[in-house]
């Protein structure tokens, strides 16, 4: 299954959450392997993310996720770069409108 969901990020910090993302802990990664995520993209437009994750179960993911010790070291550590959306939520779902696969 595709999953895809956009955030936003401060005015100036395009730089910072590029260089903390090429760092990633790798407790964090190990953590969405086990969770079932095959994989998992972040492509930005100025200040504005698009997130796209295959997992065949992202309810029990998310939840084995936010379980996690790692997760809430790194949401702890990004926290001064997103920027909630009128709803409260760090992140918005993105419907499906096209898919190809040949």
């Amino acid at each position: 299954m595709r999953h895809a969901f956009k955030l936003k990020i401060k005015d100036g910090t395009e730089e910072e959450y590029e260089r903390r993302h090429r760092q990633v802990f790798p407790e964090l990664l190990q953590v969405f392997r086990d969770a079932g995520i095959r994989s998992y993209s972040i492509f930005r437009d100025g200040t504005t993310l698009f997130a796209y994750m295959e997992v065949d179960d992202l309810p029990k993911a998310m939840a084995a996720i936010q379980e996690s010790e790692a997760n809430a070291r790194w949401q702890q550590y990004m926290a001064d770069l997103l920027v909630p959306f009128d709803t409260g939520n760090l992140s918005e779902n993105l419907p499906e409108v096209f898919y190809f696969c040949s």
